[in-house]
């Protein structure tokens, strides 16, 4: 998954997941541009649940999956990598 903000611009890959008391650990495969950990709470779970069920572009997404992997070149290349990277700004807070 990609994670574009004003700070980031972030290819994110879900690795190891895992417990720390009562929040869901989510750590970054070795293949994500960023060493990465995400602590989510029950209560932030919760909500994110929440708003993906009352979504209709969520359903939709959900519907349209097996179609998903029709007609699109690999996402994952390395001159969008590149790209990426020469981009000014993201990333370069010097």
């Amino acid at each position: 998954m990609r994670v574009v903000s004003s700070l980031a611009d972030i290819d994110f890959g879900v690795g190891r997941i895992g417990r720390s008391g009562r929040d869901l650990v989510i750590e970054s495969s070795p293949d994500s541009t960023i060493a990465t950990k995400v602590t989510v709470t029950p209560r932030d779970a919760l909500r994110s649940l929440g708003a993906l069920l009352a979504s209709p572009s969520v359903w939709w997404f959900v519907v349209s999956l097996p179609f998903a992997g029709w007609g699109r070149g690999d996402a994952k290349s390395a001159d969008a990598w590149t790209q990426r990277r020469q981009r000014v700004g993201l990333n370069k807070p010097w």
